[in-house]
Formats: structure tokens, sequence, C-alpha cells
């Protein structure tokens, strides 16, 4: 019995062979019902099936969804992550994970290696998403997480930094306490801890010595000293659970504790903090719709189902949680 072919299915429907090919892609709306319904019926009544691996080079669609994360350690890329793979699996695309280690030239040589495997698209949590080689992506096949570009040049989705921060601190404010602190690791080039700083600075204040930077030498004496010498109700924020959990490594070694001496509040909501007591009130980001987020809207773009430009900013909501902190 002689194989199937695309023409014959073509010859059979009386379409041209560029329309079975768009039916194959899933680009039905490139064709009325009347004529998918019949293609689909034909290929049915003669068992066609289509040689995948000429599929993917006519249409650059391997199936396969490359990923390059920054720092693999983080917990909440690691919640992105799962979802990506989870969409990714309901679309019908397999995943193949790489790990930046927070090195640029190890992501360069990541994308390098996931272009070469003829990858259908990527999605990208970037070391610094200003670099020139990341700005250089195509936009058509490339979403980028969690940090955004100065320059928006490829699709990008990200928390509601600046508004989350402002309602979280607003709320803050209400209780009362009126000298409050950003705690955060260094903010050059990262688009998240800016962003919250910048929400910081619009509700508490834009002077440099509310901002408090882990690492810096004395950081932890002068953390130490502002809860021994306060005179008005004194808060932190930290900009999210690593800087967190540094922060409570400084104060567990102190006589000090919150809420009884200082108010406490973070962006994240990482399982961990589940066993803090009392538990830390915090915004909480939607990891994982953020990456159900992304992998879907990278999928629709290859498929032809959205419009590729403008490069667009797609913001996820995050939840501002009280708990007992303050």
């Amino acid at each position: 019995m002689e194989k199937v072919t695309i023409n014959d299915i073509a010859r059979q429907v009386g379409v041209s062979k560029a329309t079975i090919s768009y039916y194959l892609n899933g680009n039905t709306h490139k064709m009325s019902l009347k004529t998918s319904e019949r293609i689909r019926q034909v290929i049915e009544e003669t068992g066609y099936q289509p040689n995948k691996v000429a599929q993917s080079l006519v249409t650059r669609d391997t199936k396969t969804i490359g990923v390059v994360i920054a720092d693999i350690t983080n917990p909440f890329i690691s919640t992105v992550m799962k979802a990506v793979h989870d969409t990714c699996t309901i679309y019908g695309y397999t995943v193949n994970f790489t790990n930046s280690d927070n090195d640029p030239l190890i992501e360069e040589e990541n994308i390098h290696r996931l272009e070469q495997q003829h990858v259908s698209g990527m999605i990208i949590d970037p070391t610094d998403a200003n670099r020139p080689f990341l700005q250089e992506l195509d936009n058509t096949r490339v979403v980028m997480v969690d940090r955004e570009a100065k320059n928006l040049v490829l699709d990008t989705v990200v928390s509601n930094n600046i508004a989350s921060t402002k309602a979280f601190l607003e709320k803050m404010k209400v209780a009362g306490y009126e000298d409050i602190y950003f705690v955060s690791f260094p903010l050059a080039g990262i688009s998240t801890r800016e962003k919250r700083y910048q929400g910081f600075k619009e509700v508490v204040s834009d002077n440099p010595e509310k901002l408090l930077i882990l690492g810096e030498e004395g950081i932890e004496d002068r953390i130490l000293d502002l809860i021994a010498q306060k005179t008005e109700k004194l808060a932190f924020f930290t900009m999210n659970g690593p800087t967190l959990l540094a922060f409570m490594k400084i104060v567990n070694n102190s006589p000090y504790s919150y809420p009884r001496d200082f108010g406490l509040g973070s962006y994240e909501d990482l399982e961990w903090m589940e066993v803090l007591s009392p538990k830390v009130s915090c915004i909480r980001q939607e990891s994982y719709q953020i990456g159900e987020l992304a992998a879907r809207h990278l999928i629709q773009k290859l498929k032809d189902e959205i419009p590729i430009n403008p490069p667009q900013l797609l913001v996820v909501p995050s939840l501002v949680v009280l708990r007992d902190s303050f």
C-alpha cells in the first residue's frame, strides 16, 4: 500500500498543499470551517501521518521550548518553571531547561546551544535583561520573565512590582510605622529590585539613608543600631525571600524580635516563610501564573495566533497578604 502524501490530501480536498500545511500546524484561522472539516475527514479516511521531521524544518517548530534560567536555586523561579513545563505539556511541547548560574557568559552559551538544537522558541529568565546580546534576539521566538529591560524589545512577563510595593507600604504606614527602611542586595541593573525600590521611594522616602544594602561593610551593625536607638515605630521591608532570610540571620543573633521591637514585611511568599513565628506579612507573587502566561504567550506567537509587534509588557498582579509581623 503506497504511503499517502500531503499532495494526495491536497488533491482530494481540492486545495493547495500550503492550505494542508496550515491545517497540520494548527493555523486553521487561515481557512473556512468547511475547508478545515473537509481536510480532517480526508486525513481520517486515508490514515495520513505527517512527517514530523520535515514538518518542523518547514515551520521551524520542533515542538521544543528552550528555557534559560538565571539561578535554578531561586525558589521563585522554580515555581515559574514548573508552570512553564506544565503548560508546554498541555500544548504538546517538550521543554529543555538550562541554568546560567547567574553568569552572563554561561547564559549566552546556553542560548547559543539551544539555537543549535533548533528549539521552537525560548523563555529566558535573564541575569541582566539589558545586555545587548539579549536585545538582539528575535521577539517572534522569545519571551522573557521576571526582569525587564529598560528598552523593551522582547515580550516580557513580570509582576506589578511598583504598584504592589506601594500598596503594601501604605498598609505599614496606616499601622503607624513612621520609620521604614528598604532592605535589599545591590540594586543596579536588576529591574525587580529597582522597581520595588521605586515604589518604596514614592510612598516612604527617597532619602538614601532609608536604603540598606546587604553585604555592605557595617550593614549588620547599622541594622541593629537602628532597632536599639529607635524613637518612632520602626519597620523593615525586605526586597524578596532571600533578602528576608539574610535579614533574619542578622536579627536572630540579637535580643530583638518582630513585631515587639520592629515591624517586618517582605516581597515574596515562600513556603519556608510559613515556619516563621509570627508569620511575616508579604506580597505574594503569582509565580505559577507568570510561568503559565509566558509559555502560553510564546506558543501563541509560534502558531501566529497573536500579533508580534510592538513588544509587550505582560503584568501579573501580586497579592498583599497581611499576617502578624507588624
